[in-house]
């Protein structure tokens, strides 16, 4: 009787688990992106951010994020993420010297690098200054 117990205690509990264990955040695809971020659309289209990895790849899984309509802890966003946080995502795919020469001091991608429209140099937002040197002149002024 005690071990017919003891077994339907492991069913109940083990299913209570397996019940209550939260799915993976799923992909919707880029095409789900679009109906909102038409801009974004039009900046990545033709670059390697349209194809490869995509939104999601940079965002990650969108799914949360289209059902609730709201960004915050739904996915990566750049603009709210500490600089180190930003280097790591895209160090995934951008990879070289110049990356390890930014991550020398605390200094985000998008501190001077638009992440949509990467390819056209007038959205570089400080395209003459180096990154450490801007830091250090920020930190002079107080």
């Amino acid at each position: 009787m005690k071990s017919r117990l003891t077994l339907i205690l492991v069913f109940v509990l083990s299913t209570f688990l397996l019940c209550s264990a939260q799915e993976p955040p799923r992909y919707v695809g880029k095409q789900a992106c679009w109906n909102c971020h038409s801009s974004q659309q039009k900046a990545v289209t033709g670059t390697p951010h349209e194809n490869g990895k995509s939104c999601e790849g940079c965002h990650g899984p969108g799914e949360e994020h289209v059902r609730s309509g709201d960004k915050r802890n739904t996915i990566f966003s750049y603009k709210q993420a500490p600089a180190h946080l930003v280097r790591q995502q895209c160090g995934q795919c951008h990879n070289s010297p110049v990356m390890l020469r930014h991550a020398e001091g605390d200094v985000s991608c998008i501190a001077c690098h638009s992440s949509h429209h990467y390819l056209n140099k007038k959205y570089l937002l400080r395209p003459q200054q180096d990154p450490l040197e801007h830091r250090a002149q920020l930190r002079n002024r107080g």
